[in-house]
């Protein structure tokens, strides 16, 4: 008798994943920087409330903190604008070097696959219809990664300067806002679980993103200092781009380390020299992941590695590159919100135990 009713139930909640999921992914360029604000608030509201308690106007706190924040930030990238795009110009030199090196590695084979692409290139011409001379051919010409990094970059300005400006009214104003919808709020249960919800979730994104950013900037000058010592070029955007890719757990590594090795292959050529930064970088990371993250995951949440890795997929093909950078501030948050909702309880335990 109550079989129907729950399986209407169910489908109806399968329906309502599936317009969530249609709506993350249509809405993207809506919602991604909402939610870089709402994430960057969380990290600052602290500090801004901090000098508030110093007599300074919350307006004026907002845009010191912002300023030195996205000074350092802009220091950074300036700093490591130019080699990045000498970098850039090289990439054709390094596939044609990777290319070499590959065939040098399968150069008992080449001669037999040259000898039969030779051959199938000679009996598709045999075998393809003679060309029509009146048969005009339109060939579509691709923009290229040189208008692939001006759209990424024009797109990174657009929703970088919405989300700074939602991130100043956020901070100035978020409070009287969430003050005004706890008012609005039926019972006191519901005010007490809101605010506690609010204060547990700025807390929590403040002491991961702190001290995750702590651990990644050292990683970053002692990656940078090797670097220097083996003598690789532009070691300091090396060691930039260690740290950022460190926010992304686990994939952040292998990207690094493939890095490493094609800059290497490209820099030194031959010898064990080639090795020595991809290799050297992956064993510090596999020091820092056994002594140094576990005292970091006891400051913060202790999250389901399987969970992190399935959370980072989801949210890398949701929203892509950002997706993949904001996947665990996200899973962070929703932890926090699984712990004050008693159905969602459950969830909350599968991805992991948290620290006060």
């Amino acid at each position: 008798m109550d079989s129907a009713p729950r399986r209407q139930n169910w489908a109806l909640i399968l329906l309502a994943i599936l317009a969530v999921l249609y709506t993350l992914r249509i809405a993207r360029d809506v919602l991604l920087p909402i939610t870089l604000a709402l994430i960057f608030a969380l990290l600052m509201a602290p500090l801004v409330t901090k000098l508030q308690r110093f007599k300074l106007p919350r307006s004026l706190g907002a845009v010191l903190v912002m300023a030195v924040c996205f000074g350092s930030v802009g220091g950074i990238l300036y700093g490591i604008a130019s080699p990045a795009s000498t970098w850039l110009q090289k990439a054709p030199e390094a596939v044609d070097v990777i290319r070499h090196h590959w065939h040098d590695v399968n150069s008992n084979n080449r001669d037999d696959v040259d000898a039969a692409t030779r051959s199938l290139d000679s009996l598709a011409k045999e075998l393809a219809p003679p060309e029509d001379p009146k048969v005009r051919k339109v060939v579509i010409a691709e923009p290229g990664w040189r208008g692939e990094m001006w759209e990424i970059g024009r797109n990174f300005g657009v929703y970088g300067t919405l989300s700074i400006i939602l991130l100043f009214f956020l901070l100035t104003s978020g409070d009287a806002l969430l003050r005004r919808f706890i008012h609005t709020l039926p019972t006191q249960r519901d005010k007490a679980t809101v605010i506690s919800l609010s204060e547990r979730a700025s807390l929590q994104m403040s002491r991961y993103l702190i001290t995750i950013t702590a651990v990644n900037v050292v990683v970053g000058i002692m990656t940078t200092l090797a670097l220097w010592l083996l003598g690789l070029p532009d070691p300091v955007l090396w060691g930039a781009l260690a740290a950022v890719l460190r926010y992304i757990p686990y994939l952040g590594v292998v990207i690094t380390v493939t890095l490493l090795a094609i800059v290497s292959a490209v820099s030194f050529g031959d010898g064990l020299i080639v090795i020595a930064a991809p290799l050297g970088y992956a064993l510090f990371t596999a020091v820092v992941g056994q002594f140094v993250d576990p005292f970091v995951h006891g400051i913060r949440f202790k999250l389901n590695p399987i969970v992190v890795f399935l959370w980072i997929f989801f949210w890398g093909w949701l929203w892509g590159a950002p997706g993949v950078l904001l996947a665990v501030p996200l899973l962070t948050l929703f932890q926090v919100v699984c712990q004050h909702v008693d159905r969602l309880g459950p969830v909350a335990s599968i991805i992991g135990d948290a620290n006060d």
